[in-house]
């Protein structure tokens, strides 16, 4: 029996080891055929070097025609990380997928120091720390990061994670508030982690609610760097469009630029134009793929026996990634409501949002604004006795994903 049980362990470990080194080929085969001048973070990089806020050109298709002049709209954080090689080689710099894996790494063992603080047994925390990395949509922003939008979520990850060590790891709510800041400036709904974090440095024997020189003094250590971020958002969107509330996302898709539209995007194109960034028709089809859609392949022929069609557009969460279902199993404290509280908001608002995080071929990407919430009281949940069957969840994750991108890889060759 013992014999058994050990290669049963072996074989679960080959397994989940040969699906991480897929993933990580295809992230090194992407990374070695990056092309340049496809990432318009190249081109944001290089216009704050020569001192202005509006690009030469456009790399995809969110950039903003606004006065004559074309904005790349995204928060600038990715663009500051890119500047330094931008400034040596150019807007031809193509190295993005390399920065992104930095990111991931970086990503990887700031979470393998979280998960110390709550698992001793290192098998646990190992594979802990795989499944975020490998399981969820993480991966895939890595392997895209030749594109601004995979980018940007790769950094955004990081630094979110970056926020949630410096609260459990360093007690330092000043670096929290930092990483958070720098979150904001990368993708915007980072802010609404806030509250979770005053809650999560407030001391368990103390109200989140009272109001005294103590909760004040760390609300301020919090909040600082937020606020100084939030200033320089809103006098960077000044600076571009003349509001401080104007992201740029008006000007989007003029029709000026229909020659630069990619086929398979037109309905975006089309829902920005005419039902606008945010609206109620877009629910339906966000809920279905975030609760219901699992992998979407076509056939066609006479006997049905040649693959003609390829979901890009995601598949459900707890689908794609069944190892998150043990979020719910989570200790039922004002931490766990405080986190639950902000991924139903952060998530909320993306079901009435005109793209779900196209394109992507299994969980969607835009879970990535609140995964690592989801993650820690992952962590937290699972116990050594729970390993064998969360490994499993865990393999079905990881095979799903390397499925689903190698069937996308031959649909699109």
């Amino acid at each position: 029996m013992i014999l058994i049980e050990r290669f049963r362990g072996a074989l679960l470990t080959a397994v989940l080891g040969g699906l991480v080194f897929i993933l990580l080929a295809a992230i090194a085969f992407r990374l070695l055929g990056e092309q340049p001048e496809s990432n318009s973070y190249a081109l944001l990089a290089d216009a704050f070097l020569q001192g202005r806020f509006d690009a030469a050109r456009c790399f995809d298709l969110d950039c903003a025609l606004f006065e004559e002049k074309i904005f790349v709209i995204f928060p600038p954080v990715p663009a500051l990380i890119a500047l330094p090689f931008v400034a040596i080689f150019g807007i031809s710099f193509h190295h993005f997928i390399a920065l992104g894996l930095l990111c991931f790494v970086i990503t990887g063992l700031v979470w393998w120091q979280i998960t110390r603080q709550y698992q001793t047994d290192y098998r646990l925390v190992l594979l802990l720390v795989a499944a975020f990395l490998f399981a969820t949509p993480l991966q895939y922003v890595v392997l895209r990061s030749d594109g601004v939008w995979f980018f940007a979520q790769a950094v955004a990850a990081m630094l979110t994670s970056l926020a949630i060590w410096s609260a459990l790891v360093k007690r330092n709510a000043w670096l929290v508030g930092l990483f958070i800041g720098l979150a904001f400036l990368t993708r915007q709904m980072s802010i609404l982690y806030m509250p979770f974090f005053f809650v999560l440095i407030t001391p368990p024997d103390r109200s989140i609610f009272a109001i005294n020189a103590e909760s004040i003094k760390r609300l301020l250590k919090l909040a600082v760097f937020p606020a100084i971020a939030i200033g320089i958002y809103f006098a960077y969107n000044y600076a571009r469009f003349g509001d401080p509330m104007q992201t740029g996302y008006a000007y989007i898709f003029p029709p000026e630029w229909d020659a630069l539209g990619d086929p398979a995007a037109e309905w975006i194109e089309d829902r920005v134009q005419e039902l606008g960034l945010f609206h109620r028709d877009y629910l339906l089809f966000n809920l279905i793929h975030f609760f219901v859609q699992g992998p979407d392949i076509e056939f066609s022929g006479k006997y049905l026996t040649e693959m003609s069609g390829f979901g890009d557009k995601g598949i459900a969460l707890f689908i794609g990634a069944p190892f998150l279902l043990y979020f719910f199993l989570a200790k039922w404290d004002r931490e766990y409501l405080f986190a639950t509280l902000t991924i139903a908001l952060i998530a909320g608002v993306t079901l009435f949002y005109h793209s779900n995080g196209f394109s992507q071929y299994s969980v969607q990407r835009y879970v990535l604004d609140w995964l690592p919430l989801m993650m820690l009281f992952v962590v937290r949940t699972i116990q050594r006795d729970n390993l064998g069957i969360f490994a499993l969840l865990v393999v079905q994750a990881l095979f799903l994903n390397v499925a689903m991108q190698a069937l996308a890889f031959v649909a699109n060759a």
